[in-house]
């Protein structure tokens, strides 16, 4: 578009053709501070109050419950404003005042709290002071919060997990380790901020916090449900995220529910409950929190991370506070979950992310408990669908339903089988038995929970759980055996004879029971040595962990899933053929009796790779024994001749 560009007609020449391009540069300056100003404008939701405009003296009020769902104001005065207490962001250091803060301070809860003056929003109650004897806290900007869920971002790119296997085939999986380090989640709910010397000396009224660390406000989880030594459990591993549990009845939305109640009434400064599991035995855990801003059916809470982990599906209902309770610490809120009404989608370092109106995919778990009393009890659960939240919590969960049932204390055997299954998937076969006098109910959840971990953590795109089964029969007694001796009915055996091994289990009472097993010798199996290995799973896996270096990336879900059903057990007897010849392991399987020429070219100087290494020996079969009622510890060799 041509601008026409007044001029001096007086001045001559050059002088004029300067004058007129002076005068059009200085127009389209112009014109493009107006453009930008007016497109920053509308960026600008004219309900908030900029940060720039926030000074130290200005007073206003804040949104909150203090007692079932009403919300109530509370006075705010502004002592200043931190900036850049992480890139690109800041704080608002304020003290608060009114109903019950004088003898709470800033509470567990008040996460998200709205704060307003003169009619306009300021940002989310998110920072707190501990043991301060005023309610000193730390507003998130709330342009800061919208912001950061307005940006479109590709999601995090996980490469698959490496697995350590053995060279029998099919390879038997040893051990799982992630391809990047996850994040240590001890210090998410741990982030403080302080106020400088030098901002402390500027502004007058910060200068009694000088030096002083705040931190996130704990978010309190409420645990309806579970018993004092679950309760512990769960507390001990969520304090470090800067969450506080608080055992405590009330109402728990039912598992299976899927009907969304109406949410006219969410509002700033509404109580919420992010809900973490919900089902039987009343059993829920879910996190107490503020709405902080609404724009449609889209809600801002919290004004601060939770786990900072991007994108999650956490269902939230509406919340109803039961009761205050004050801490020379960390005062809180006890609330109880009451309606559904939406789902969290975001959890970012400014807050969480939520839409009314629509239900989360949760992962239902379902448990089938044969108690010690001959009785058989189901219970159904519905958790979370998240990466990194998800073990932890049905790990909880299947130990709080067994020891709500079952002894915690005390000599007992778990028997534990089941099933996970993944969309478009083999099933995933659990099967495992765990004895003993304390930690077997541990044991017995984390079988479950391990194989879930490998699968959502495997990095692979569209792993879709869809459920998880579990049967657990228990029994108020130990039933562990050592594997005491082992022997063979003769020395000597031919290609395709069947030798008898006799191997002598001896229980913690002194009591033998003997498992005969009929060892089948190859047709194919050439004259020599043959070296026979007897052991329980457990120990055969520690002995390849400590001789196998290698890795290898699973191709694809499917053989991932493969790895891990090749889990060994507790409850049966390996028994394993080898050779003492040199083998290969290439790509996780293993090449005996391979060609000299063959041989001498892949482990040259001149051949490298990572998924090739060489053995001394070679494992020529292995074979599984059926299961036995008790867990089985330890290992014998023999050597056999095979006669021509």
């Amino acid at each position: 578009m041509r601008r026409n560009c007044v001029t001096k007609n007086n001045l001559p020449g050059d002088k004029k053709k300067r004058a007129a391009k002076g005068v059009c540069l200085m127009a389209s300056f112009l014109a493009v501070l107006w453009v930008g100003g007016f497109l920053f404008a509308a960026n600008q939701n004219q309900n908030f109050l900029p940060l720039k405009q926030v000074k130290p003296g200005m007073k206003g009020m804040g949104k909150t419950v203090f007692h079932g769902d009403k919300v109530e104001e509370f006075q705010v005065e502004i002592l200043g404003v931190l900036d850049n207490i992480a890139p690109r962001q800041s704080a608002i250091l304020a003290r608060l005042s009114g109903g019950p803060l004088e003898s709470t301070g800033v509470m567990g809860g008040m996460s998200g709290s709205p704060v307003y003056i003169d009619g306009k929003m300021v940002g989310a109650v998110a920072f707190s002071f501990p043991f301060s004897k005023e309610a000193i806290a730390g507003i998130t900007p709330i342009q800061q919060m919208v912001d950061i869920f307005d940006k479109s971002e590709e999601p995090i790119r996980v490469d698959p997990i490496r697995i350590e296997v053995s060279s029998v085939k099919p390879h038997r999986t040893l051990e799982f380790k992630p391809a990047i380090e996850l994040p240590d989640l001890s210090a998410m709910g741990s982030k403080t901020f302080a106020v400088s010397e030098s901002l402390a000396a500027a502004i007058p009224s910060l200068r009694p916090w000088s030096g002083q660390l705040f931190n996130y406000i704990d978010t309190p989880i409420v645990l309806s449900g579970f018993n004092s030594k679950a309760a512990q459990l769960f507390g001990n591993a969520l304090k470090p995220l800067g969450m506080t549990a608080i055992q405590s009845g009330g109402i728990a939305v039912g598992s299976g529910s899927d009907k969304l109640a109406d949410a006219a009434d969410l509002l700033p400064g509404s109580a919420i409950a992010v809900q973490l599991i919900r089902g039987d035995l009343g059993v829920g855990a879910s996190a107490t929190g503020t709405v902080t801003y609404r724009d449609g059916n889209n809600v801002y809470a919290f004004g601060h991370p939770w786990l900072s982990v991007g994108p999650v599906q956490l269902p939230f209902s509406k919340a109803r506070v039961l009761s205050l309770l004050p801490n020379l610490s960390s005062s809180f809120k006890i609330a109880v979950p009451t309606d559904l009404v939406g789902s969290i989608t975001q959890d970012r370092s400014q807050g969480l992310f939520g839409t009314v109106g629509v239900l989360p995919k949760l992962i239902p778990l379902t448990i089938n408990l044969k108690s010690s009393r001959n009785r058989l009890e189901t219970f159904k659960y519905e958790v979370i669908n998240d990466r990194i939240l998800t073990p932890l919590l049905m790990n909880f969960t299947i130990f709080n339903t067994i020891t709500s049932i079952e002894r915690a204390l005390g000599d007992s055997t778990l028997q534990v089988q089941g099933k996970i299954s993944v969309k478009g998937q083999p099933q995933i076969k659990i099967e495992n038995l765990f004895s003993g006098e304390a930690n077997a109910q541990i044991f017995a959840s984390l079988a479950v929970v391990q194989p879930l971990s490998y699968i959502l953590g495997s990095g692979f795109d569209n792993v879709d759980v869809e459920n998880v089964t579990v049967d657990i029969t228990s029994i108020d007694e130990k039933r562990t055996v050592i594997l005491d001796r082992v022997w063979a009915d003769r020395d000597e055996v031919k290609a395709g004879e069947t030798v008898i091994l006799s191997a002598f289990l001896r229980a913690s009472n002194g009591g033998e029971h003997v498992e005969k097993i009929p060892l089948d010798i190859p047709p194919d199996m050439t004259s020599g040595t043959l070296l026979v290995t007897v052991a329980d799973g457990s120990t055969l896996t520690a002995v390849e962990n400590r001789s196998l270096r290698q890795q290898f990336s699973p191709r694809d879900l499917d053989q991932l899933i493969r790895a891990i059903n090749n889990i060994r057990k507790n409850d049966r007897v390996y028994v394993r053929l080898q050779r003492p010849e040199p083998s290969v392991i290439l790509r996780g399987e293993e090449f005996s009796t391979l060609p000299p020429s063959f041989n001498t070219v892949i482990t040259s100087d001149r051949s490298s790779s990572s998924s090739l290494s060489t053995m001394r020996s070679s494992n020529l079969y292995e074979y599984e024994l059926p299961s036995t009622p008790f867990v089985i510890t330890g290992q014998r060799s023999l050597t056999l001749e095979v006669v021509d």
